[in-house]
């Protein structure tokens, strides 16, 4: 299976692109993982720019793979811990999934059209995470369902 995780724009913050990058590393020895950048609009600031929303899923939509399985981080999305991860990634993998990309919002969401093309919605807490810190808890939390797939002492 190859993992790919869609963000808007590049990495801002160093310590969150320095997790990025070290979880990357890590799980490319696992599995093929890519990190795909999606183009951010330009926002005013206050309030929510739908326009902006909008032209941020007609990229991520426009960038998916062909038979990608789309898995949408929403706080309205499905909430596991990581023994659960664990257990859908494996089913994933068994059920013949060969393209997973997980899609980070930007600061206003997703819009309605990425979460339908979404199978699945991930939420990954309840509470609201920037986009770059929602990127490191997910690949921290990917990796840690790898390595106890793989029997590796991580998880501990």
């Amino acid at each position: 299976m190859k993992l790919r995780v869609a963000a808007p724009g590049r990495l801002q913050h160093a310590g969150a692109a320095t997790y990025v990058d070290d979880y990357t590393k890590r799980i490319a020895r696992i599995v093929d993982i890519e990190r795909m950048t999606i183009r951010e609009a330009r926002r005013r600031k206050g309030g929510v720019n739908r326009r902006a929303q909008s032209d941020e899923a007609a990229a991520l939509l426009n960038a998916l793979p062909r038979g990608a399985v789309l898995v949408a981080l929403d706080p309205t999305g499905r909430t596991m811990d990581s023994d659960a991860l664990l257990l859908w990634l494996v089913g994933l993998m068994d059920s013949g999934v060969r393209d997973l990309v997980f899609a980070i919002g930007g600061p206003d969401g997703h819009t309605p059209e990425v979460l339908k093309a979404s199978r699945y919605r991930l939420s990954l807490s309840a509470m609201t995470l920037p986009h770059e810190l929602a990127e490191v808890v997910l690949l921290e939390q990917l990796y840690r369902a790898l390595t106890r797939w793989k029997g590796f002492p991580y998880h501990r």
